[in-house]
């Protein structure tokens, strides 16, 4: 071989060795995204060593059988090569900077998506490559259809359909306050895919003029696309025929009116059951108006139909026809009256009040009264019984000092006839203070409920009569005088005292004049 193509040979192996030895870095970005009609950048740039340069950048895009479509050559000595299928497309960024092998791509189309292939020739190093994957966002644009016309009473309807083709595929919801079911389906084509979602509703008259909304999501868009849609629902309501006033004979301006809502909006017609209508009768849109002065020939029953190219509807009025004007009531009269009623009512009801109440308040004023004089008469009872029992105990002791005296008398106790008179006396005596000391102890107890200056009073009147009874004791003593030896037939003497024979009924005075 000769010497020239030896050290050929040695360039070229020294060439691929320093391949393999001084690796340079090629930056890019792995995955690009961008909207459809915009312009985007395919970055590729090269990080040169020492001594390096860049020789030339070829930027390729791999096709579907496999090969790839040269798009632009770089050359830092030559300038760009743009292929004639680019055009204008495909420019170069920076014509000035060998290391740069960046590319801007205008207005992208569907077609521009897929993956572009960079290739960086440099000397000595040799060439280096990097892969970008470019994704071409297609933007939908939604479309609503209306379904067809809303009829009441028909069955499932479709009230809209809502389509959108983008890339990625959109998403489509719908936002209504009618109540209905939806359906979506999805297409996908070469490049995008369409969306198409149904809305079905079973119409009523309370849908009408409601909005039906399709919502659009996708990845484009800062915020959803709403698309609205007012429902038209077909329908008619009831008939009803209004006649507020009394007709008679030869009253004017007489009119009946028909009512019916519906849409589309309803027309009307008159006729009357078992006759034609009067000739002083003529239709005004929705009225029957009477021109003339009405007559019995006018009575009868009138109908009134509505349709509305939907259905139709009938609604029937009878129409009397009195002799003479009916008497009119004045209202404020009624008024009057009325408010008149309700007041002698109130004042009525008023008065019977302040009777039972005044009747009530006289028979807890008796009641009271009542207790009062009670309480006194116990009062008075119980102050006379302590008087008695105050003479009881007055009497009980002058005994017993005539019981002393007896001593210096025994013959005095000898006639039998004192002895048994001495002897009832006594019992009877006995027995009375015992009663009056039972009472006196139940009229004490009823006595703490009267007033205080009841009581003093009846004490003062008390000390009043123990006054006049001391006064006149002398004689009560002298009086009793002829009883003394019958009533010390009851004592007997032992150790110096006086003391109470036994008696069957276990009543007798102790020493001091108790009872016991």
């Amino acid at each position: 071989m000769p010497g020239g193509h030896r050290g050929l040979c040695g360039a070229v192996l020294l060439l691929l060795t320093c391949t393999e030895c001084l690796a340079g870095i090629v930056r890019t970005e792995k995955s690009i995204t961008v909207v459809l009609g915009l312009d985007v950048s395919l970055m590729c740039y090269y990080e040169a060593q020492e001594e390096e340069t860049v020789t030339q950048v070829i930027w390729s895009k791999k096709v579907p059988n496999g090969q790839s479509v040269q798009i632009a050559i770089l050359s830092p000595e030559f300038g760009a090569y743009i292929p004639p299928n680019y055009g204008d497309r495909v420019r170069e960024k920076s014509p000035l900077k060998q290391e740069d092998g960046t590319i801007i791509l205008k207005n992208v189309v569907q077609a521009d998506e897929g993956i572009y292939h960079c290739r960086v020739y440099t000397f000595p190093a040799g060439n280096f490559e990097a892969d970008v994957a470019l994704k071409v966002l297609v933007p939908p644009l939604p479309t609503l259809n209306p379904g067809p016309p809303l009829v009441e009473g028909v069955g499932r309807t479709l009230a809209a359909s809502c389509t959108a083709e983008g890339n990625p595929a959109p998403s489509l919801t719908w936002d209504t306050k009618v109540s209905g079911e939806n359906t979506t389906r999805t297409y996908s084509h070469t490049r995008s895919a369409s969306v198409t979602s149904e809305f079905y509703v079973v119409p009523t008259r309370s849908m009408h003029k409601k909005p039906l909304t399709c919502v659009v999501s996708h990845p484009v868009f800062q915020q959803e696309k709403r698309i609205t849609h007012t429902l038209e629902v077909e329908y008619l309501a009831d008939v009803t025929i209004q006649s507020h006033e009394q007709w008679f004979i030869g009253k004017t301006d007489a009119a009946l009116k028909c009512s019916c809502e519906g849409h589309p909006t309803p027309q009307y017609t008159w006729f009357r059951v078992n006759g034609s209508i009067p000739n002083n009768a003529k239709t005004e849109g929705n009225q029957l108006k009477f021109t003339g002065p009405l007559s019995t020939d006018d009575a009868g029953d009138y109908v009134c139909e509505a349709t509305n190219g939907v259905t139709r509807k009938q609604a029937r009025v009878t129409v009397p026809i009195t002799a003479s004007e009916p008497r009119n009531m004045n209202l404020v009269s009624v008024s009057l009256v009325s408010v008149a009623v309700v007041t002698a009512l109130l004042v009525l009801i008023l008065v019977i009040i302040v009777i039972l109440v005044n009747r009530h308040h006289k028979r807890k004023t008796k009641r009271l009264s009542e207790k009062i004089e009670e309480l006194s008469t116990l009062s008075r009872q119980a102050s006379r019984r302590r008087l008695n029992s105050n003479t009881a105990s007055t009497d009980t002791r002058l005994q017993l000092e005539e019981g002393l005296n007896l001593r210096h008398h025994p013959d005095s106790l000898r006639d039998p006839s004192i002895s048994s008179m001495m002897g009832e006396d006594a019992d009877r005596r006995s027995y009375s203070t015992l009663t009056t000391v039972r009472e006196i102890e139940t009229q004490t107890e009823l006595l703490a409920t009267v007033p205080d200056e009841e009581v003093k009073e009846e004490e003062e009147a008390l000390e009043e009569k123990e006054l006049e009874q001391s006064e006149g004791g002398s004689t009560g003593l002298l009086s009793t005088q002829p009883f003394i030896k019958q009533g010390m037939s009851h004592f007997y003497q032992e150790n110096g005292t006086l003391r109470a024979k036994p008696t069957p009924n276990g009543i007798y005075i102790n020493g001091r004049g108790h009872l016991v």
